[in-house]
């Protein structure tokens, strides 16, 4: 094939691009009419819309009308002067069901008589001031019925539980009709029933529709910002409006009104186009022709010319030298996948968590790439945690968040240098950076001071000029390539401890290996008793909470196990908190309850999370104060608490023994006992018995279990030990047991 005519095929472009400016044309007079008509076409779509809920509400206001003029017994109901039948009222209600289950559209009907302020509901009889839409009602009255139908309301029939709270529109009409002296008939219609009206308009594929009350907001349907609104039209019964427009627009309809006109311009720029694509073709063509005949000239000379006598295509050099720049480049692909980076990362993962012997040679050629040798170097793990992370990723976009990690790890790599240790060093996860840290071994570098220093540094920088802070977790030193997912583990397990030591901190793994290790079982106790302190108002209630967190701080507790303790809190606060009250149980499972818990989700050190629940805790404790000071057995029951806290070793305190002592009966005193404490009388005593046996056992080491038990109120110890055992969990000997220990060790 000659180049001429390849250059005809280059330059098809410039005839494309003449003809896609035809298309053009032709589409833009095609969519200004299609234009045109559309918007007329979706004027009667929203006009047919707006008539269809107009229509529906007119009717249903028609048959309200209806049956306050025609039944009988409605007029009855309003009649003030006769007294109530309860047969009709049932009749009426039947009634009314009926009309709510043909009138498709209708939710609810109910009557008001203002004689005796009655509301007569499908479902019940009760007086306005119990009925949860009576602030409709009165509203109603006040305006005198001036308006037809409201604007969208939630509508409901009782002030309390969980019946249903529908979006309806009402129409509230006066009986009689004329004066409505004698009360009200209120409709309800609920707004997915005029949804369904018009809900194959709703559905269209082609136009979107928005139904807006009087003040403007959306009742049914919506539209997505790029739609254009085409018609808006206003009801003159409702006033709400209507705005419509077209999703998409039919590109075709106007395709058949072309006239011969156009037909002229197009054959006319088409044959324009070939005209001027010749032209430049054999304008362009002239080079080429000239480097042809010299490559054939050289290749009719060469011994290797084309002895078939057939023209060589004069591009098969060329077409060949591209194909090999292909395969190049497809190979260079390969290597760029298969990178330095891409390796190093994957390497460093695999040996910091695996330390699999199969990976010991490139671990050796890490080491020799540094000039160092495997039993020359102190190597270390150290792992960085970002403080505070879901603060750091909803403050920051994912891109905004790879430019301050990159900082991060430019600043350990350079930190390494200045302080002269190799590091390497990955994104483990979102959070978590770990670092391999390698020195050469000498005597300053045994004291392990070269970690502490290199982690100090990032840290302080980090804090100084980054927007976040980040915590240090340190594994041990090793020297072996085998150890290294030890020294990783180490350094996670480190910052485990973050709710101790708090953020922006460095924490080595030797820091809480030596710290006593807690439980969370052994703190369940105290979990419990600052609880019930708390709820029963005890003044010393702060005081067991804060003592609760000092036990917290005080025991190497991991973060996990913090979290248990606190969530264990929270529960059995929330347990005693269930028999406040009925007023402040609601107030604490919808405010306070919820308001501890987010307060303390995320938090990092202990007192963060004490604090935040002392001071929900201290306003809840000054609401009690204040109910309890208003009743007026609080101060009877407080002489009958110090009572017992007093009498406690009495063997024959007793619920009746209280009852002679106070001349009460014992019912009304176990009542008092569990509002004002929210545990019987039985539990309180024993709760009090079992503090003062604890404090015996532990200042008395050597007094018999016996004793003991007389002198908190028991008579026989075997009563005692099964108490003591149901409270604490241990028997006395264990708990005695117990605290000697923890008293040896520390």
């Amino acid at each position: 094939m000659k180049i001429y005519y390849r250059w005809l095929l280059y330059y098809i472009p410039v005839f494309l691009a003449i003809v896609s400016i035809l298309i053009f044309l032709f589409f833009s007079a095609m969519s200004n009419y299609s234009k045109q008509q559309a918007i007329k076409a979706n004027q009667v779509f929203a006009e047919n819309a707006l008539q269809t809920i107009d229509s529906l509400l007119k009717f249903t206001e028609q048959m309200i009308i209806k049956e306050v003029l025609t039944n009988e017994m409605i007029r009855l109901f309003y009649d003030g002067n006769k007294e109530s039948d309860p047969y009709e009222d049932y009749q009426i209600t039947q009634r009314l069901s009926d009309m709510s289950t043909y009138l498709l559209s209708v939710d609810s009907i109910y009557l008001y008589r203002s004689s005796d302020q009655v509301i007569l509901t499908p479902g019940t009889m009760l007086p306005l001031n119990q009925f949860a839409d009576r602030a409709f009602v009165q509203q109603s009255l006040m305006d005198n019925y001036s308006r037809t139908w409201t604007d969208p309301r939630v509508f409901k029939v009782f002030q309390d539980g969980n019946n249903p709270r529908n979006q309806v529109i009402s129409l509230s009409r006066g009986v009689p009709l004329n004066t409505g002296s004698q009360g009200l008939i209120i409709t309800n219609v609920r707004i997915s029933k005029l949804e369904e009206a018009i809900r194959e308009l709703l559905d269209s594929e082609l136009n979107f529709l928005i139904l807006s009350d009087a003040n403007d907001i959306p009742i049914i349907g919506r539209g997505e910002s790029s739609d254009q609104i085409l018609t808006k039209l206003t009801s003159d019964y409702t006033g709400w409006t209507v705005r419509s427009g077209y999703k998409q627009t039919n590109s075709y309809g106007f395709f058949a009104s072309l006239s011969s006109a156009w037909y002229a311009a197009i054959l006319l720029s088409v044959v324009a186009g070939i005209v001027w694509l010749i032209v430049a073709a054999r304008k362009q063509y002239r080079p080429i022709q000239l480097i042809e005949s010299s490559i054939r000239h050289y290749t009719d000379r060469s011994s290797k010319a084309n002895l078939s006598g057939k023209r060589q295509d004069e591009f098969l050099f060329i077409r060949t030298a591209i194909d090999e720049l292909v395969a190049h480049s497809v190979d260079y692909d390969k290597k760029i996948e298969e990178s330095e980076i891409i390796r190093k990362k994957w390497l460093f993962t695999k040996i910091i968590k695996d330390a699999d012997p199969h990976f010991a040679v490139e671990w050796e050629q890490e080491l020799n790439r540094l000039g160092l040798s495997n039993g020359s170097c102190g190597v270390v793990v150290v792992v960085l945690e970002i403080d505070r992370i879901a603060d750091f990723t909803s403050a920051y976009s994912l891109k905004d968040q790879s430019l301050l990690k990159f900082a991060v790890t430019a600043v350990v790599r350079e930190t390494g240098q200045q302080l002269k240790n190799h590091t390497w060093c990955e994104w483990m996860s979102q959070d978590q950076l770990g670092v391999i840290l390698i020195t050469e071994r000498n005597e300053e570098s045994e004291d392990n001071q070269w970690i502490q220093t290199f982690c100090q540094q990032i840290r302080l920088w980090i804090e100084q000029h980054l927007p976040f802070t980040v915590s240090c977790g340190i594994g041990s030193v090793i020297d072996s390539f085998q150890y290294l997912s030890t020294s990783y583990s180490e350094a996670l397990e480190a910052l485990q401890y973050k709710s101790r030591f708090g953020s922006n901190s460095i924490v080595s793994h030797e820091d809480v290996i030596d710290m006593p290790q807690g439980h969370v079982l052994q703190n369940m106790d105290q979990i419990r008793s600052a609880s019930q302190a708390f709820r029963a108002g005890d003044a010393s209630w702060e005081e067991q909470v804060h003592e609760l967190f000092l036990t917290l701080k005080a025991t190497a507790f991991r973060r996990e196990d913090v979290i248990d303790c606190i969530n264990y809190f929270i529960i059995a606060l929330d347990k005693v908190c269930k028999t406040l009250p009925p007023g402040l149980r609601v107030i604490w499972e919808q405010n306070y309850l919820p308001e501890i818990r987010n307060n303390t989700k995320g938090f990092i050190q202990i007192e963060e999370a004490e604090q935040s629940i002392l001071t929900t805790l201290r306003i809840l404790a000054e609401q009690l104060q204040v109910q309890k000071q208003k009743k007026v057995n609080h101060q009877l029951i407080m002489q009958i608490k110090e009572y017992i806290e007093t009498n406690y070793d009495n063997p024959d305190l007793s619920l009746n023994h209280i009852s002679d002592t106070f001349q009460l009966h014992m019912k009304s005193v176990s009542r008092l006992f569990k509002e004002e404490f929210g545990e019987n009388f039985v539990n309180y005593l024993s709760k009090v018995r079992m503090e003062h046996a604890k404090r015996l056992l532990m200042e008395e080491a050597s007094e018999p279990v016996q004793d003991i038990a007389r002198k908190v109120g028991y008579s026989h110890s075997i009563t005692f030990i099964r108490v003591f055992k149901k409270w604490t969990g241990i028997t006395p000997g264990d708990f005695r047991k117990m605290n000697r220990d923890s008293s040896n060790f520390h």
